[in-house]
């Protein structure tokens, strides 16, 4: 380590003048005290014993994580960085963005996943890349080539090497619990050959990073108070035993540094991305066509469910809508098996191969029915496109400007894309409001209030004028071809 680097890492730390200060007030106070013996310390057992098993993952995991640095150019300000979507500042992965073309570096981590020279590390950490390099811990270096899969942040670094320690995957991260060890592993701000510890804080977290074409949707990521930082991602996190519970990803932090809250890709994605870009080089998805939400006490106590995922949405002519789901259901198995929550639920329709036939077990009326579905293909959502609206009549109890829905002029009118049917059309809706806090948008055409079917804007307002203060109320609403559930809360 050159000298500029020792003052940088230093002053990073806690500052040259007072870590010499400390170093020197310390020595003094030995050198003073040397006459007296130091008191034996025996550590418990159990201490012990779980240095040990630490001592035991650091050796077992080290050989096997790596760390990888990219370079390309011409990239424009604010590509590719998960870490500004969680409020974080500054570029993560030792990223600047800039407009004018320059070559850029950017550096990660990944873990070796099978001995013939495959490395699983995030898909942020090498997309654009001109060059992606990989370092060992034993020094050497190799020049990769890379198969990526940008939904799902994962990639795969092919170096041309054999007989490489492999880490191990966890059989099944749906086992995993929140409070046991999380030890997290990679080159946080470069420094790489890192170890942190911590636990598994909560599971099946949804974020989303990003905005426009760079969004990224998380669907059930992994939270810790291991200490991850930029630098981090791509790194595994692992078990007491050091198996891969997941792939490091992103932290939540105002400042871009760790705060104890961190996230990753479960280990059963990544062994699904993997596997694919492996045998394809490309990701194939199951698609059902519906939005399931997590069912909170509200859903349970009115579905009379413990858990499962309730179905917010339906996509007109859907693997679904054709299956016969519809918007309320909530499913409770997915071929026979429980369905814990709404993340595991996205997770099983998308590792299901397109063409398969699945069972549902759904939850309607009070009563559990088997409802059998097609697995098709994942598709690109379509949305309705948000315009500035003109006002009609205000609704100010719910928060939004109507116009009746059936009538092809209001449509055109407000510049909102759709076709006529009954309904109230939602021509604007008032921020913080109780249909913005809703999620009802422009456009959207409300046909359900409550058991009150909405036919017009007449219809909506009537419904309306019942409602008190400080009550909450399901609709159905309809958007572009899907039919979707809100919660209104007055």
């Amino acid at each position: 380590m050159n000298a500029a680097k020792a003052r940088t890492i230093g002053a990073r730390a806690i500052g040259l003048p007072v870590a010499f200060a400390l170093g020197a007030m310390t020595f003094t106070h030995l050198r003073g005290n040397a006459e007296q013996k130091p008191t034996p310390v025996n550590p418990p057992a159990q201490a012990l014993s779980i240095q040990s098993a630490f001592e035991q993952v650091a050796d077992k995991l080290r050989p096997s994580v790596v760390h990888i640095t990219s370079v390309s150019t011409a990239r424009t300000a604010g590509q590719g960085n998960p870490f500004e979507g969680f409020g974080s500042q500054g570029a993560p992965e030792g990223r600047q963005f800039r407009m004018a073309p320059r070559k850029m570096q950017a550096s990660g981590s990944g873990v070796i996943v099978r001995s013939d020279g495959y490395i699983l590390t995030n898909d942020h950490v090498v997309q654009g890349a001109d060059k992606v390099t990989v370092r060992m811990t034993d020094g050497r270096e190799f020049v990769g080539k890379v198969k990526r899969d940008f939904k799902s942040d994962l990639a795969l670094v092919k170096i041309e090497a054999t007989g490489l320690p492999a880490a191990e995957m966890v059989e099944d991260s749906e086992r995993l619990k929140i409070g046991q060890w999380a030890i997290a592993f990679g080159s946080p701000f470069g420094l790489s050959d890192t170890m942190t510890t911590g636990i598994v804080s909560s599971l099946h977290r949804n974020q989303s990073i990003g905005g426009g074409a760079e969004r990224r949707d998380y669907s059930s990521l992994i939270q810790t108070d291991a200490s991850i930082n930029p630098g981090n991602s791509g790194g595994p996190l692992v078990d007491i035993y050091g198996r891969v519970i997941g792939i490091n990803v992103a932290i939540e932090s105002p400042s871009g540094g760790n705060v104890g809250i961190g996230f990753a890709i479960p280990a059963n994605t990544a062994r699904y991305v993997m596997e694919q870009l492996v045998s394809k080089g490309t990701v194939t998805r199951g698609f059902l066509g519906l939005a399931p939400a997590p069912v909170d006490y509200d859903a349970q106590q009115k579905y009379n469910v413990k858990s499962g995922a309730l179905v917010m949405s339906v996509s007109d002519e859907s693997p679904a809508s054709r299956g016969g789901v519809e918007v309320g259901d909530v499913i409770v198995k997915f071929n026979n098996l429980p369905v814990p929550n709404d993340g595991n639920l996205r997770d099983r329709i998308a590792q299901t191969a397109p063409g398969t036939k699945v069972t549902l077990g759904v939850v309607r009326d009070g009563k559990e029915r088997p409802l059998t579905v097609t697995v098709g293909t994942q598709e690109l959502p379509k949305t309705v496109a948000e315009k500035p609206a003109a006002s009609e009549k205000e609704r100010g109890k719910l928060g939004v400007s109507i116009a009746d829905a059936d009538d092809a002029e209001n449509w055109q009118r407000l510049g909102i894309e759709g076709k006529p049917r009954k309904g109230a059309l939602v021509a604007e809706v008032t921020p913080d409001s109780p249909a913005a806090n809703a999620g009802i948008q422009p456009g959207d055409v409300i046909v359900q209030l409550g058991s009150k079917d909405i036919t017009s804007a007449k219809s909506l307002t009537e419904v309306a004028r019942e409602l008190k203060e400080g009550a909450s109320i399901e609709g159905r609403v309809r958007r572009g071809n899907q039919t979707v559930l809100v919660k209104i809360e007055l």
